[in-house]
């Protein structure tokens, strides 16, 4: 079976750029608070999140083949070298700076929804979504479209003085943006540090501080709780299997999901193969090779067309019977809930979730 590759690829473009919710949040009151601190986000939040960073949990033990090559650093000296945890290679975020506290904000994923709820911060419009709600606070407020073609007259109707989305749409929408005259501002939310960084940078500019310490504090503490849970257990072969209405392809540890099996200390079928990319086509002549202990399988759009898909695939093609995960009946289909295609902020407990489905509860 030779999968579609290409088409993936441009499949997996669209998916990344959206956010992820099922469930709806509690009804919360929003404040704003004085913007006497705001002039100060930048040195604020690089101290919130060099304290983050002493207080991270220790991962799995790494050789020193695992560090970053001083060549690889970013020629700016900023980071661009494999993050603590994850195999992808990126630079460090911004935080966020404004000069006063919005007061009209919009957001562009489903995903920065949940993370302003979180953060009790008020919204006056909010993207659209095929599959997914937003935070029952926000349910009746308008809808900008869809996070990749936010409608730009609606954005303008709306008086907004920030408009906040993901940065993988930053190249996509900046120019549009910048023409309608919309002040706009892009955060990662690619990985489970970038969902750390981003909860501390919008925290601080918000002058929600004590709402992202809160939070960070609870994720950090879950994570804890895990690594201390599984640092003796055996290293395991994963593969991760992101399935679509048209092919398969894997993810690999610059992938969100990929990230948290880095964290777990497995082993990712991919890191013999080419390529950086957080999603590589496979075919199935590779497969027996590779031969992993667990096999992880997600989906997004359509999830149940693309799980129905992932059961006849395993049960009509022999190939995946030769498999030791297989066999020995370690195949998991994850929960978009938690398991998306891009981070969300239940990152530790799907860290949570993914040991106790690999190691055991």
């Amino acid at each position: 079976m030779k999968l579609k590759g290409l088409l993936s690829v441009l499949c997996i473009m669209i998916l990344i750029t959206t956010g992820c919710s099922v469930k709806n949040k509690e009804d919360v009151s929003g404040d704003h608070t004085p913007s006497s601190k705001v002039n100060e986000n930048a040195e604020d939040t690089k101290e919130a999140m060099d304290r983050t960073e002493n207080d991270k949990p220790e991962k799995p033990s790494e050789t020193e083949d695992d560090q970053p090559d001083e060549e690889n650093k970013h020629p700016e000296g900023r980071a661009k070298e494999e993050d603590d945890h994850s195999g992808a290679s990126k630079k460090m975020p911004e935080a966020l700076t404004f000069d006063t506290i919005p007061e009209r904000t919009a957001v562009g994923t489903v995903g920065l929804t949940e993370l302003f709820d979180a953060l009790n911060i008020d919204l006056v419009g909010v993207p659209s979504s095929r599959s997914y709600s937003v935070p029952k606070r926000y349910a009746d407020l308008p809808t900008i479209g869809m996070s990749m073609q936010p409608d730009m007259e609606i954005l303008k109707s709306l008086d907004v003085d920030m408009f906040i989305t993901d940065a993988s749409l930053q190249s996509g929408l900046e120019k549009s943006l910048a023409d309608k005259k919309i002040k706009a501002a892009f955060v990662a939310a690619s990985g489970y540090d970038d969902i750390m960084f981003s909860i501390t940078s919008i925290g601080n500019a918000f002058g929600k501080m004590e709402e992202a310490a809160e939070l960070i504090k609870k994720m950090q503490s879950k994570e804890l709780k895990v690594m201390e849970k599984i640092k003796d257990k055996e290293k395991k072969k994963v593969m991760i299997i992101f399935g679509t209405p048209e092919s398969f392809m894997l993810a690999t540890d610059g992938a969100y999901i990929g990230d948290l099996a880095h964290r777990l200390g497995l082993e990712n079928v991919t890191d013999t193969l080419e390529g950086k990319s957080p999603f590589l086509p496979f075919s199935i002549e590779n497969v027996v090779s590779m031969d992993p202990d667990v096999i992880l399988r997600f989906t997004h759009a359509d999830p149940e067309t693309s799980r129905k898909m992932f059961e006849k695939e395993f049960s009509e093609n022999p190939v995946w019977n030769a498999l030791s995960a297989v066999k020995q009946e370690q195949v998991y289909d994850l929960d978009p809930h938690y398991f998306g295609v891009v981070a969300n902020i239940r990152c530790a407990e799907a860290l949570s979730q993914l040991a106790d489905m690999i190691y055991g509860e």
